[in-house]
């Protein structure tokens, strides 16, 4: 296509088509912006039947003249789901879910992702160009420094939605980030993870947006449609990752790569990846093949308590407890994955609350605790609470996510704190088989387990309470879940 022209505070309509083959793939459609161009609005039309999204990469996107955009691109401006179909930038503003930032003259691309297409069909991109005079543009304002400088127990949700995940604010129910700050004060949360579908511009004013003794964390839930989901928390503001990776076995098409390559790029970001509900049908974790034959394409940790404990968690529970013995260090972790306050599943902000020990209620502190285990998951920000720790041979003493080490025939003592759970059950668990159940009398007691070092493992803990029982195609029957822990390893030497 030539480069188009016009004269100033005029525009240019132009008009991309392209046809989207399978479900699955992503089509790209290049476009000219010439000089002098001061917004770029699209809108993406799908003439039959398909379910498309619609993103958008600047000049940036390093594969001029390859009609596609290269992986991990600088260009991004941001992606919707289904439920958007036309967006803008410019310097100054932007759509929700899209960046702001200097418009300059080069290829663009429109990025169409297609969530469906049972047949051959056409897709029509319009593009409006508008020219005139330059805008100041819009710059990221600062993160938080710490909040609160003491080490301590700090409660977060890690997988929450703003308005800028178009499906969230499809709800009609969504939070702003300043909106999430607010519900973490009133329910006493410390923390709060932004973890939007792909995109990252509710990460642009954390400091502004969360207000006083609140840490919001800038995030991403890396979302690969076909293929499975991970919480990305601890971005700054303008870090993005990218979502186009294919499982092993699958050929990778223009621009995609494997699952260590995003691991690798979410690492250089000092970002804590979990996998996101990795058992839950179509949303389900397909990467694990390739953590298996490779550690460094492993997430941190698992999200294995996604909203309100289902058969799927438990499922994800016995996943974890699985790559525990297999040799993965994987940190468990939960989230309420909250798109909208109002809705009929009984998600809500905080349900669940993971707990995290950290030096000091920061961003750098948080990250590291959870990539280092030292962590619980519980119900809601009032618990139960379930702290769990270890004295070893030597004098050693950890807590959650620690090792002990020791000759096999040595001893090692836990113990276990629960506040409120009284009626509920303490159940200990050696290599993710239950060892011993204890009844709880009252909302705070401390109860131990000993057991010799053997050849290594792990213990971990639950509180369970009463049997529940759900119909249906992902129905079951389980104890229900109220609070565990992240191990303490053992290791024998």
């Amino acid at each position: 296509m030539s480069n188009p022209t016009a004269e100033p505070n005029e525009s240019l309509r132009l008009t991309l088509t392209a046809t989207a083959e399978r479900t699955g793939e992503y089509v790209y459609l290049p476009f000219e912006v010439p000089e002098g161009v001061r917004r770029v609005s699209v809108e993406v039309e799908v003439e039959g039947f398909a379910r498309v999204g619609l993103g958008l990469f600047d000049e940036r996107a390093g594969e001029r003249g390859r009609g596609w955009v290269a992986y991990q691109s600088p260009g991004y401006r941001g992606v919707y789901g289904e439920e958007r179909s036309e967006c803008y930038v410019s310097a100054g503003s932007a759509s929700p879910s899209f960046l702001p930032g200097v418009v300059r003259p080069g290829t663009w691309t429109v990025v169409v992702p297609v969530f469906i297409a049972l047949a051959r069909t056409m897709l029509v991109a319009t593009v409006d160009l508008a020219f005139g005079p330059a805008e100041e543009p819009a710059r990221p304002g600062p993160e938080q420094g710490v909040v609160l400088a003491q080490p301590g127990w700090y409660r977060g949700d890690l997988h929450c939605h703003t308005v800028e995940s178009s499906d969230a604010a499809a709800s009609g129910s969504a939070l702003d980030p300043a909106g999430w700050a607010d519900e973490a004060r009133r329910i006493g949360l410390d923390f709060v993870a932004l973890t939007d579908h792909n995109v990252v511009s509710q990460n642009l004013n954390l400091a502004h947006d969360a207000g006083e003794g609140v840490l919001l964390l800038g995030g991403e839930e890396m979302t690969n449609w076909p293929h499975g989901h991970a919480v990305a928390v601890g971005l700054s503001p303008g870090d993005w990752l990218d979502w186009r990776q294919r499982p092993a076995g699958i050929p990778l098409g223009p621009g995609e790569e494997r699952i260590v390559r995003f691991i690798a790029e979410a690492r250089a970001l000092g970002a804590f990846i979990s996998a996101a509900h990795p058992a839950s049908g179509r949303l389900a974790w397909q990467f694990i093949v390739e953590g298996e034959a490779d550690p460094q394409a492993r997430p941190h940790g698992l999200e294995v308590w996604n909203g309100p404990w289902q058969f799927d968690d438990e499922i994800a529970l016995a996943l974890w407890d699985h790559l525990l013995r297999q040799g993965w260090r994987v940190s468990a972790s939960g989230g309420s994955d909250t798109h909208g306050l109002q809705n009929t599943e009984g998600v809500r902000p905080g349900l669940p609350t993971t707990v995290v020990y950290a030096e000091e209620l920061a961003k750098a502190a948080i990250v590291a605790a959870l990539k280092a285990g030292r962590c619980f998951v519980a119900h809601s920000p009032r618990g139960p609470d379930l702290y769990l720790t270890a004295e070893g041979p030597n004098e050693q003493s950890e807590i959650v996510g620690g090792t002990v080490r020791g000759g096999a025939d040595e001893r090692v003592e836990f113990s276990a704190r629960i506040k409120g759970a009284e009626g509920a059950n303490l159940r200990w668990l050696r290599d993710g088989r239950v060892v011993k159940t204890v009844p709880l009398q009252s909302d705070d007691e401390t109860h131990t387990y000993s057991q010799v070092l053997g050849e290594g493992g792990y213990v971990r803990a639950e509180v369970r309470g009463e049997q529940v029982e759900e119909t249906g195609l992902a129905g079951g029957r389980w104890l229900k879940m109220l609070a565990l822990t992240n191990p303490i390893y053992l290791e024998a030497t």
